[in-house]
Parts: structure tokens; sequence; C-alpha cells
């Protein structure tokens, strides 16, 4: 296959310039590679990767290959201002000619190597020599429109959806390890309500014999000294009466050419292998995968038959293109079939969201799932790798999939979405849970929701039971925040000119600042359900709990991250000061790290 490498190259005839500017960007992967290879990283485990001991002169060619195929008439100027973008999604045109190129040539070499279409090698599978850092960056995030100041006597009632999913925080730390600076990281791939809900606190569970325990705090904003920070906390019991009747886990896996880096694929395996201690013989795991064609690998085996499903896992190889939606059909449809009554029925797909064939949008793939969330499958997603990743179509699918978010960049992650957090993440508990907050006029002038900007709700939504919302899972908790303008504040809020006039000013004898509504349909009955908790004077402190301090961090750190308008005061130093002043368990310390490391990032 070498010789035949040679002979394309030789066939494309490229420029001395073309020659030049390619041999470079080879030379400067392998230092790059070396020094990954040389400085071990203490937050991540990846699986080793061969690639490297190709010959120079053949990587060489197949990047001059790459470029001259897929981006030749892109121009030098171009050319370079990409590489040097890591930052933002490439032009989409440009990344679909590099697509294709590499689609044909995997397709090419699948040929060649007998690679079968279910993912299967029949015979030595070829020597994947593409290199490890791809220069043309092709994320795709969503674009955020933050979140502003409202003011209480136009808009007295905010109602959002619940979310438990954790991918922003995790796809951060990946960016930050990997040596991103806070002003490279793109704006939309900071979600502050995952950021908060990737940490655990210590609030209490439910002891009234409701489903949820919900708790407040408010107190001085550190970033604002005219507002106040309220920090709401919502937690479920712990049990495990759903999962005793047996699970149905249809393994959804991309095993198309794009996922064959160590990061992907081979990181895929063993996080699925940390879901093996946590199955029995009540449970059925299925395994599809997709890439030009789609295949059922595995189908119902025993939660504890380990060899089988280790068998079927480890023998899948990268290839092809990645026509995702034919395997999401065929996921729910192998899902459907092995349907548990009462038990717990998920799709767990894991991909790097690169979908190039059959449904490729968004919006196709928001009615497809949701039309499929009608059969009582949940679906999950967990994403994996970088340079391609598309955060926008992986969290298109979990949203509206009645399923949960997660990004696995290491080993550690894997082992705690797919096992320490195993039960909030996989058996479904409340359905639909969606929450509405009134706030007092009397009491308080504006608000403003921090994150939460693709999950808001019209306020007429809470009372519609139609309505999708968030899944929350037993032994879950998250967090919702909000930045208040106290009525006694200097801060001024904007109050438009209503014809009509504006609500009523609110209880000026209430010490109420706010009421907040949880809405949901519980799992185990199938009937909605409403709790609500006042906020008051009472809840408003001048010495806040640690939990309420770390929030704040997170939420600094987040807010800095996405280079918010409302940052105020906050700096990466007065998130470290808050920091050290509590005692931080072995999570809150990965945190510290993390922040410490992007101070580096950003003075090197």
């Amino acid at each position: 296959m070498e010789d035949k490498i040679r002979d394309a190259y030789e066939q494309m005839t490229p420029t001395p310039e073309q020659e030049e500017r390619m041999l470079a960007a080879l030379l400067e992967a392998q230092e790059a590679k070396a020094a990954e290879q040389t400085v071990a990283d203490p937050s991540t485990k990846r699986s080793g990767f061969n690639a490297w001991k190709i010959a120079a002169p053949i990587a060489a060619c197949l990047v001059v290959g790459a470029i001259v195929v897929g981006v030749g008439s892109m121009g030098t100027s171009q050319h370079a201002a990409m590489v040097d973008q890591p930052k933002d999604a490439q032009q989409s045109a440009s990344a679909q000619r590099v697509d294709n190129a590499t689609t044909s040539h995997m397709m090419a070499t699948e040929a060649e190597a007998g690679v079968a279409a279910d993912g299967y090698v029949t015979e030595e599978p070829p020597v994947d020599i593409a290199p490890i850092d791809n220069p043309f960056n092709t994320e795709e995030y969503a674009a955020v429109d933050e979140n502003g100041f409202i003011a209480t006597r136009t808009q007295p009632l905010s109602t959002v959806s619940a979310d438990v999913d954790t991918a922003s925080y995790a796809n951060l730390r990946r960016m930050i390890v990997d040596g991103y600076g806070l002003d490279e990281i793109p704006d939309g791939a900071v979600r502050v309500e995952e950021m908060l809900n990737y940490f655990t606190y210590n609030y209490d569970k439910p002891s009234d014999g409701s489903l949820f325990n919900m708790q407040a705090q408010i107190a001085q904003c550190p970033w604002n000294p005219d507002t106040q920070l309220l920090v709401m906390g919502f937690a479920t019991p712990y049990e495990t009466g759903v999962a005793d009747k047996g699970a149905n886990l249809v393994f959804l896996i991309d095993v198309s050419g794009s996922m064959g880096d160590p990061d992907k694929l081979d990181l895929l395996k063993d996080s699925f292998t940390t879901l093996l201690d946590h199955l029995d013989a009540n449970d059925r795991v299925s395994i599809v995968t997709y890439s030009g064609a789609e295949e059922v690998v595995l189908e119902g085996a025993a939660g504890n038959d380990d060899a089988a499903i280790l068998k079927a896992i480890y023998k899948l190889q990268a290839h092809g293109s990645t026509n995702g939606e034919a395997g999401l059909r065929m996921a729910y449809d192998v899902a459907e079939r092995n349907y548990i009554d009462g038990g717990v029925n998920r799709i767990i797909m894991a991909s790097d969201g690169d979908l190039n064939v059959g449904m490729t949008s968004e919006s196709d793939l928001y009615d497809f799932v949701e039309q499929k969330r009608e059969t009582g499958v949940y679906l999950s997603v967990l994403g994996f790798g970088k340079g391609n990743y598309k955060d926008t179509k992986m969290e298109v699918l979990a949203d509206h999939g009645n399923g949960s978010y997660h990004y696995i960049d290491c080993d550690e992650e894997a082992e705690r979405v797919l096992s320490e957090r195993l039960m909030a993440n996989l058996v479904p508990f409340a359905d639909d849970v969606k929450l509405q907050v009134e706030f007092n006029p009397a009491q308080v002038k504006g608000y403003r929701l921090i994150g939460y900007e693709n999950r808001e709700l019209a306020a007429e939504d809470f009372l519609d039971d139609t309505v999708d919302a968030g899944d929350v899972g037993p032994n879950a908790q998250f967090t919702v925040a909000y930045e208040i303008v106290p009525a006694n504040s200097s801060y001024e809020i904007a109050v438009p000119d209503l014809k009509y006039g504006t609500v009523e000013t609110g209880d000026a004898n209430s010490t109420d600042w706010l009421t907040c509504s949880l809405r949901y349909r519980a799992f185990a009955d199938n009937e909605v359900h409403e709790q609500q908790i006042a906020v008051d004077a009472n809840d408003v402190t001048a010495n806040p709990s640690d939990d309420w301090k770390f929030a704040s961090c997170v939420i600094e750190f987040g807010m800095l991250a996405s280079d918010s308008k409302y940052v105020g005061t906050a700096t990466m130093d007065g998130v470290l000061e808050t920091l050290n002043s509590m005692n931080l368990n072995s999570e809150r310390q990965s945190f510290e790290d993390l922040v410490n490391l992007a101070i580096d990032n950003n003075e090197s």
C-alpha cells in the first residue's frame, strides 16, 4: 500500500510551496506528539497509539495528498488562517471537502484490507497513518445568547427545564489540558449549568415523602456589589427498585473512520467495560455499530456474559463514513425488540458526533428522536474525541431523546459516568422535570438566570404536561442559580413603557423574595407531581455555605471562559482566593487544579 500512496503522491504533482508547507506541518505534528509522549498528564489515561511508527515520507505523502485533493483550491493564505484558528469551527464547505477526501481514502484502504461492513476485520487491518493533530479544526458548538437582566415588574416568572448534563465541563477540561487559553475556547462550548451540575454538593435527600429535596441560599454576589447570588439545589433519593427489574441496554457505537484516534474508539472500548461490573443475568446487552453501513453485532446477551460482550466490543475497528441515521433507527429497533416492561430501556450512543451520511442537521435529528421518545426508550449520549467534534448534534440527541449528555476525555471520566453515577445517568426516575420561579416585585427589582440558555421555557409551558423537559435519575442532583437585584439596590434595571401597564408591584407585606415550583412526571406511577419552596429574607446570609461558595467559583470561571458581559469584577485570582478559603475534597481540588492550569495557559 505504501507504493500506491507514493504513486498517488507523484501523480498529484504538488508545487514546491505545497510540499514545503505540508512537510513543515508534519514535523510540527511529530514534535507535538513526541512532547505529549514525554510529558505524562496526571489527569488523563490514554491508550497507546502506533501510527507514528510509520516512516515519515509515507505520512508526508498522505498529508500532502489530503491537502492537495481536499483544499488545493483554497489558497495559501486561507489555509494558514484555518490552521491558526483553534477557537472557531472552520468553513463548512472546506470541512466537507476534507471529509470527502478522507472518507474516499479510508473506503479504498478498507477494501484492500478486508474490513467487513459490520466493523469487524477479516484480515490484518491497515495502519492508520493520518496525523493525530489534524490542522483542520471543524468542531461545532451552538451560539449562546447569554441571559440578561429582566425587570420583575414586567416579567415575574422564569421557567426552565432541569438539566443533569455534564459534557461542557469535561470538554472544557480537555481543551485546557490540551493547552487552550480561555480566550481560545469557543464561547458556545461553555454551558455554565453543565459546569455547575458536574460537581456533587451536600444537598439533603428528600425526607417527607417528596421525590425531590429543594433548598436555596442567597448571599452577596462575588462579582457585583449591587446584586445578590441565589443558588438553589435539587436532589432525588437513592433507590434501586427500577433497576432491579432489569436493564435493556443498547450500545450504539460509532465505528466510522473519524473514530480511529486513540482518544475515541480505543477509549470508548475501555469506557464500556467499566459498566460490566454493574450488570447481571437480568440485564440485556446489545451492540449496534454504524459507519458506512449499520450492523447488529450483539443482541440480547445476558448482562453477566462478560466474555461475549467484551469480544464484541474489542473486535471493533474504525472505518468508513458516518451514517448515524441508519444506526439510530436500527438501535431503536433492537431496543424495542428487547423491551423490559417497567425496567430500564436505554440506548447509549457513543460518537464524536461527526454525522455525514443520512440525517446530518440538528433539526432532522431533533424531529427523529422526538418521535422515537414515544416508544419509552431513552437515549443517552457519550461524546469522544477532538478536532472534528460536533457538540451541536450530540446535545440535540440527548436533550430530545429523554437522556443525559456526557463527554468522556479519560478513563477516570468513564468510571465516573458509567460506574460511580450509574443510577443517576441510566435509570429513569422523573421525566419532564421543570421549574418555575415567581419573583416578588416588592423585594426583587430584577433577576438574571445564569446559564440554561437553551433550556428556557415559556411561562405557559410549566403547566403543559405535553411539553418536553429534562429527565432526572435517582441519586441525582442539579443546581440552578440567579443573579438577583434587590428592590433597594442602586443597580438600574430598564423597565419598558407598556401601553397597558405592568404587573402589580407585589406584596410589600411579604418577606418572600420568590417562590420556586417544581413539576415533573414520576416514573414509578406515571403521575404528574408538583412541589414548592418559598425563599425569603431568612435565606439571605452573610456567611454562605461551602456549597454556595464553590458554586459561585464555578460560575465565575464559566463567565470568564465565555467572556460574559456580566463578568463584573470576577478574576481568576479571585476564584482561587475563594477556593483556598475552603476545605476541598478531591473532586473540588481537581477544579482548582484546572483553574491553575488555565492561568498557566493564559500566561504562556
